[in-house]
């Protein structure tokens, strides 16, 4: 049996999906996006339940990437029940995706999520609202598991007699007229079709292009609509469903506590401030900081403590990578023992080693998007970016980049706008994404302990004001156009659940672990090799591989303050931003060595470097795939390295001139 989980973002959709999978589910990617796809499993009374979560939607029109996924998923693969979560706090404005499933589906469970919320707002009559509908109705608080048992039960054994909803007798004719032909054609659904014709949505017309004289007759029947009710097709069947939405939601809800302020407006007059809104979010992702790397520190000692050991007044306590190299090399070949111990154990243990970061900074973004309080960012932010013509949803996709750049290029898909899908791109990398982010907590934990917080602070600060600066530029010049009007949705704060967090938490930091693994731990493999060879040279040393190209590319980074082995570990950057990590540990051993290759003033002018340069090799190709010109990759990269070089240059220049960290 297949169930899909459909819903508008922020719904609980995913809460209810944990609840009914429990640890029964992985996490990938739909065929040929990088979209996030969750799948799990669940069984009631001995039936084995495959459950899909669908990408949050407002709607099934197929304009972004999340609708398409989520509308041909349901009419290709014919779930067997499609549960779509309702915020039933805010019951009219949800039920409009209810009118577009109920043309795609008989068998539609509806789960009024949230409900504990809804009783402070309205008195909804859930039998009414089943009985008007023909289809399941059931109350849920997913945070609290309650109604979880009662969904499992109509997943399997509901009754499904689900009432159409019918447009105006005027358009319900004309519907009919194009169902009857697509039913002689044999084609399933043939009443979704009908209608998605009618709206001139053009992946159905695609499916119909041999299709002549059924388009045709749509085509007619399409400008008979609009001549009968005045107005575009779209806006016309848009409004219908409102229309329907309204109505249905008068029947099933009675208002309560009318007017008032509530504790979210009550917050939002502070947090979401047109003045002092930006300054408080720029406080809290400080504070957000300092907690990380406070708590963190002492874990990552222990980890570091343990693979790499420590050097105390009286010589060295050797760590497990010393203690195994000195063990295997007792029945291995030294080459394969360093190979296995200071190539790839060291590589584990450098991913190790700033776990416990990663972890602590998804925990905190979760707190943050669990709450509401991103959403609120998002709005905030949408000011600024008004200004340098990044208007509407472009906002979004800058802000999944500080996720991945790879998914917020993706999502750009959702722009309507060339002007501003070229854009959002171009900007895009300029935004830190998770990866580079680790390699700026690494290298503060480092050399700026006493203010680690403050320095990636203004990483992201500078970040944000050279994506404002450059977006204004090229809003006038090279990407001159009109931008799409921006329209949001602020769900009410709410208290984050532990079980909540923990899952988003372990979601986002298992794909880290999961790339650290063979990406990072690989790239460490080959570094070796280059250290290593050609056989009989000192490891690492000038006359090795890796030591040859260091020479090479030394005159590169003297106006930089960049050493030669940080040019090696930009290098291998480009493959994936965390290898910077690695590539430092392989050449350096340690991490005090790496402190005393550097002064505090080179290792800024690298965070500055890595802040800019060249994206990753994935985003690379994931903005030719989008954009389809190896032209505008090639000026994404320019333009990447322009910048590091620029800000590189200046701030390792006034330093020295300052004598600041030198």
């Amino acid at each position: 049996m297949l169930v899909a989980i459909a819903g508008n973002p922020n719904t609980g959709k995913s809460t209810i999906f944990n609840e009914l999978t429990g640890a029964h589910q992985h996490i990938g990617n739909w065929p040929g996006v990088t979209v996030e796809k969750k799948e799990g499993e669940m069984s009631f009374e001995g039936e084995r339940i495959r459950v899909v979560d669908l990408p949050g939607t407002y709607s099934l029109t197929a304009y972004s990437l999340e609708e398409r996924i989520a509308r041909n998923f349901i009419i290709e693969e014919k779930p067997d029940v499609i549960i779509d979560v309702i915020d039933s706090s805010n019951l009219e404005r949800n039920l409009y995706l209810l009118t577009e499933l109920m043309e795609l589906s008989d068998r539609i469970v509806v789960a009024l999520n949230m409900f504990d919320e809804a009783k402070r707002k309205y008195k909804i009559d859930v039998n009414k609202m089943s009985q008007l509908l023909g289809i399941p109705v059931i109350p849920t608080v997913a945070t609290r598991g309650f109604g979880i048992s009662d969904l499992q039960k109509v997943i399997v054994k509901g009754e499904f007699k689900i009432k159409k909803f019918e447009y105006p007798s005027d358009v319900e004719e004309r519907i009919k007229k194009i169902e009857n032909e697509i039913e002689e054609m044999g084609l399933k659904n043939a009443r979704w079709h009908a209608i998605k014709l009618i709206e001139n949505d053009v992946d159905v017309i695609s499916k119909f292009r041999n299709e002549k004289k059924i388009l045709h007759l749509a085509e007619h029947m399409r400008h008979e609509i609009e001549d009968i009710y005045g107005g575009d097709i779209e806006t016309l069947m848009t409004s219908f469903r409102y229309s329907f939405a309204h109505g249905l939601f008068h029947e099933v809800a009675e208002r309560i506590n009318v007017g008032g302020v509530t504790i979210t407006d009550m917050i939002d007059y502070v947090v979401a401030h047109k003045i002092f809104g930006i300054p408080i979010f720029l406080a809290v992702m400080y504070l957000a900081f300092n907690f990380v790397f406070l708590v963190a520190a002492p874990f990552q000692d222990i980890i570091d403590f343990a693979f790499n050991g420590k050097d105390v007044a009286g010589g060295h306590i050797n760590g497990l990578i010393d203690i195994s190299y000195m063990w295997m090399s007792s029945f291995l070949p030294q080459w394969a023992s360093s190979l296995i111990n200071y190539g790839i154990l060291r590589g584990l243990a450098a991913v190790l080693t700033f776990t416990p970061i990663i972890m602590l900074l998804f925990l905190v973004l979760s707190i943050l998007e669990d709450s509401g309080y991103l959403a609120r960012v998002a709005f905030l932010m949408d000011r600024i970016t008004r200004k340098m013509g990044l208007e509407g949803r472009g906002i979004i996709p800058l802000m999944l980049g500080f996720g991945c750049n790879v998914p917020a290029v993706m999502a750009t898909r959702a722009l309507k706008n060339e002007k501003e899908r070229k854009l959002s791109m171009a900007l895009n990398p300029l935004v830190p994404c998770g990866a580079r982010i680790q390699v700026f907590a690494f290298i503060t934990s480092i050399f700026f302990t006493n203010n680690q917080a403050l320095v990636l602070w203004s990483l992201l600060i500078l970040s944000m004001i050279v994506v404002f600066v450059m977006g204004f530029i090229y809003s006038r010049t090279i990407f001159k156009g009109e931008g799409e009007p921006f329209v949001m949705e602020l769900p009410p704060y709410r208290v984050p659940t532990l079980k909540g967090i923990t899952v988003h938490m372990w979601e986002k930091s298992e794909g880290f672990l999961r790339k650290a693994g063979t990406i990072i731990v690989g790239a460490a493999t080959i570094i070796w090799f280059l250290a290593a060879l050609p056989w009989g040279v000192k490891y690492g040393s000038p006359q090795s591989y890796i030591g040859q190209i260091a020479f090479l590319i030394a005159p590169a980074g003297k106006y930089l303050g960049l050493t030669p082995q940080a040019i090696i570990a930009l290098i291998f950057g480009f493959f994936a931003k965390e290898v910077v990590i690695d590539v430092l540990f392989v050449l350096y051993g340690t991490k005090g060595a790496i402190a005393i290759a550097m002064t505090p003033l080179q290792a800024y002018s690298f965070l500055l470097f890595i802040l800019f340069y060249t994206p990753c090799v994935a985003t690379l190709a994931t903005i030719y795939e989008e954009a389809k010109s190896l032209k505008f990759v090639t000026f994404v990269v320019l333009e990447g390295l322009l910048l590091a070089i620029v800000f590189s240059f200046a701030a390792y220049t006034i330093g020295l001139a300052l004598g600041v960290g030198t």
